[in-house]
């Protein structure tokens, strides 16, 4: 499924309004400061939508006239609405779709700060939600909105799947889990069609769960075949609270449903969601720290990629639209700098899926691989959408505050310099600065850190930034340390000139003075690790001379050999003359925010003797 173009001719402030898609690409990205149209083409998508799914059913008149066109299964679809009259391919007067294929859903994504959509998708909730109660109908929603009340069923619907499923392996790495209980908590309410004196008796199976009837009914008796019961705790019907509280085994429920698919397993429960019988649901985890955990308490940052993953996942085989509306409105910029990225790395599960996703954070477009983006400006009364490359949106929606250099810099150094005093060290990415801050409060506990640590965004920039003498005369007198990891950075280290080597050991991590005095460029240091010196050092412990022969990052700063997690975060591979050499694995963002604070004090000494070099320089001011 691909939508080619949308014409709108009257929306809001959407005036005879028109956009193209001309690519491939599985995401497309609408960006525009606040008021520029954004949300009201979502809104607007979302009322052609739903008119045509209802064509059928004699919906009246949408209220504005549209043209769209889109592919599904290589099928070229033109409809038009214009003047009350329908025309489908070119054929005019048309009454109804017919056969005409159409998207088997749209999926919106909201967080709650757009009230129209959120008004639109709980009307069309409200028009489905008899139709659950009828007996024998299996079918979900055609417009599905999935919001924050979502995240718990989508998290627990991955899982549940065997040990074996892509899905369940996927969100298990993403959140840290290394182990999953067997029990499944689910707490059902009076649904909406219960009448507040309808009596349920415990052991009457016909007032059970207020008695729903039809699919409901059917799903609520194969569930409890999966019943764990026990006499410790609250279970059942609990007649005070007029809810019930049911543990399931996993592995029964694996067992019990294995004839449906995940997104059968999805209709069932969103249809107990939609009558509002479904309270919450929810599952302990175990993470990769040890630390046992409720589903519920993962952060929405964290939650981010589940939701758009799992979509993506229970989705894959049907044609889709998928609106994201502002997904990262509340994201902290450091998870805003993550979400886009990690969205495209699920493009290869998306085929059928065309997802569009609309933002006003520049910390997001960011990360975007796409370099001509949509951007939406108000022109006087009208909006008009142009592609505009990456940089200059990213200008327009920060004022000039963030930028995008030749190496893709992803904030304005000059800004951060200006908002903070004192010495300065800049590493090369967001995960370096993480383990960083973490590592100087294990080794330092009573002793606040007397220098910002700053990411640079990655090495081209970091390596151009102290090239140039714009920080030397803007910043005068500034303490400032560059630090590069030991792998081809090495080049960018040395590119600084040969400066005056003021630590050689490559062991306490090499450091030179460069031209300007108030200057330092930083090596890693290397861990006195055999399996890891070899990456970097010859036999003389002397680097080998060469970035593409060096491999150490941050990261494996932390590898042991005994280290229960070496196979989760580590892997060897084979390099040419049949050596090889270990790298990380595995995503970093995580490895920084859930293993690294895990790790006693003892596995960050390799950092000591460089925070005492910074602290000693920064001390003496020169």
């Amino acid at each position: 499924m691909r939508l080619k173009s949308v014409f709108i001719k009257e929306y809001k402030n959407l005036k005879s309004f028109s956009i193209t898609f001309d690519t491939d690409s599985f995401i497309d990205v609408f960006v525009g400061k606040n008021g520029s149209g954004k949300s009201n083409f979502f809104e607007a998508l979302i009322d052609i939508f739903r008119f045509l799914y209802e064509l059928n059913k004699g919906k009246p008149d949408i209220g504005f006239d549209f043209k769209i066109e889109y592919v599904i299964d290589d099928k070229p679809v033109i409809i038009e609405w214009s003047k009350s009259k329908l025309s489908i391919n070119g054929e005019k007067n048309r009454k109804t779709l017919g056969k005409t294929p159409v998207p088997d859903n749209m999926i919106v994504y909201y967080s709650g700060h757009n009230e129209k959509v959120s008004t639109i998708l709980s009307d069309y909730l409200s028009s489905f939600r008899p139709r659950v109660q009828k007996a024998g109908l299996v079918e979900m929603r055609r417009i599905i909105g999935i919001g924050n009340e979502y995240k718990q069923l989508l998290l627990v619907l991955m899982l549940v799947q065997p040990e074996t499923s892509k899905p369940r392996a996927y969100i298990c790495d993403k959140l840290g889990i290394s182990n999953i209980t067997d029990l499944l908590k689910v707490v059902l309410k009076r649904p909406y069609f219960a009448k507040a004196d309808f009596q349920v008796e415990r052991l009457d199976p016909i007032t059970s769960y207020w008695n729903p009837i039809g699919i409901s009914r059917e799903f609520l008796r194969r569930l409890d075949r999966c019943i764990v019961r026990s006499s410790s705790r609250d279970e059942g019907y609990i007649e005070k609270q007029d809810i019930y509280i049911n543990y399931y085994s996993v592995q029964m429920l694996i067992n019990e449903f294995k004839d449906m698919t995940m997104l059968d397993l999805f209709i069932q429960f969103d249809n107990l969601k939609t009558i509002d019988m479904l309270k919450s649901i929810s599952i302990d985890v175990t993470l990769a720290s040890g630390k046992v955990m409720n589903t519920d308490h993962f952060s929405d940052g964290q939650f981010q990629t589940v939701y758009i993953y799992s979509i993506v996942e229970l989705f894959k085989d049907r044609n889709c639209i998928t609106l994201l509306d502002e997904p990262d409105s509340f994201l902290h910029p450091e998870w805003q700098f993550e979400f886009l990225d990690q969205v495209f790395n699920i493009a290869d599960d998306a085929a059928n899926n065309h997802v569009l996703m609309s933002s006003h954070s520049a910390a997001t477009i960011t990360s975007s691989k796409e370099n001509l983006l949509c951007l939406f400006e108000i022109n006087g009364t009208t909006v008009n959408i142009t592609k505009v490359c990456r940089s200059d949106v990213i200008k327009a929606l920060s004022g000039g505050h963030i930028i995008l250099t030749e190496a893709e810099a992803r904030l304005s150094i000059n800004n951060i310099l200006k908002s903070t005093t004192g010495p300065i060290l800049f590493t090369e990415g967001i995960t370096d600065e993480m383990i960083l801050e973490v590592a100087w409060k294990k080794l330092f506990p009573e002793t606040a850190i007397t220098f910002v640590i700053q990411q640079a965004y990655d090495r081209h920039f970091l390596r151009n930034q102290f090239k140039r003498v714009e920080l030397q005369h803007n910043y005068p007198k500034r303490m400032m340390f560059a630090l590069f990891d030991f792998d081809e950075a090495y080049e960018d280290w040395k590119s600084l000139g040969t400066g005056n080597i003021v630590v050689s050991d490559p062991l306490l991590g090499m450091v030179k003075k460069l031209a300007y005095q108030y200057h330092y460029a930083m090596l890693l240091p290397v861990p006195n690790v055999e399996a890891l010196k070899g990456q970097v050092l010859d036999v003389n412990d002397k680097p080998w001379g060469r970035g593409i022969d060096s491999h150490i990052s941050m990261e494996l700063m932390f590898y042991e050999e005994s280290w229960g997690e070496n196979a989760r975060w580590f892997t060897k591979k084979s390099i040419s003359c049949g050596g090889e050499i270990i790298e990380f694995q595995g995503d970093k963002v995580t490895f920084a925010k859930d293993v690294i604070p895990n790790l006693d004090p003892e596995r960050f000494e390799i950092f000591r003797s460089m925070f005492e070099f910074i602290r000693d320089k920064c001390s003496l001011g020169s």
